[in-house]
């Protein structure tokens, strides 16, 4: 996995990642969308042979990078606390 970063201005900027799939990006997005401060965040569409994603964030009263870092810590925690749940769904294991 690869991550470029570009800055667009103080408040925005655009996270490239290669390597992997689009549906990750539309998780952290979600999250993304939640945050009261992300004034924007969009996930452009990938071209279907080419593993890259790309996601353009612009927050207001906070960083933009500190806006990205607390949705990707809200997706974690939210993968995590799922993992927990379907285990104990299936019995604490996964034989």
């Amino acid at each position: 996995m690869q991550v470029e970063v570009s800055r667009e201005g103080e408040r925005e900027f655009t996270v490239e990642v290669t390597g992997e799939d689009y549906s990750l990006a539309e998780i952290i997005h979600h999250e993304l969308l939640d945050e009261k401060n992300v004034t924007f965040a969009g996930v452009l569409p990938p071209h279907p042979l080419i593993k890259k994603l790309v996601i353009k964030i612009r927050a207001q009263r906070v960083k933009p990078e500190r806006a990205f870092m607390g949705g990707l810590e809200k997706a974690q925690t939210n993968a995590h606390e799922l993992l927990e749940v379907t285990t104990k769904a299936f019995g604490g294991g996964t034989e």
